[in-house]
């Protein structure tokens, strides 16, 4: 059971962020093999983090993310534990399933 993130189809309501395979094609939303997270479970602390491996990280823009700051992320969160931890890990596979396939992923923002 996920606690973090959902389907594109199982979000309630659109406060969510999508982490979105690949470079967003910019017309696209709510794509099938997304996951979104909602702005309430979308964390200080993870944000915090981001900011400081992805350059130019805003939750509320378009952020594309590499392997290397992805691993960097992950080592972080990991080390912090926590609701960080729990949530890279949740999302683990699916990272790793978007590289093995594309260079990037992007999170939207709201």
């Amino acid at each position: 059971m996920k606690k973090y993130f959902v389907s594109p189809k199982e979000r309630n309501g659109s406060c969510y962020h999508e982490f979105f395979k690949g470079k967003w094609d910019k017309k696209t939303l709510w794509k099938e093999d997304s996951l979104c997270i909602h702005d309430n479970m979308y964390t200080h602390e993870f944000c915090g983090i981001m900011s400081k491996y992805v350059t130019g990280f805003s939750p509320f823009g378009i952020n594309e993310v590499t392997k290397s700051q992805w691993e960097q992320v992950n080592n972080e969160c990991i080390a912090q534990g926590g609701v960080c931890e729990e949530l890279v890990n949740e999302i683990s596979q699916w990272v790793e399933e978007t590289f093995c396939e594309y260079d990037v992923f992007t999170i939207l923002g709201i």
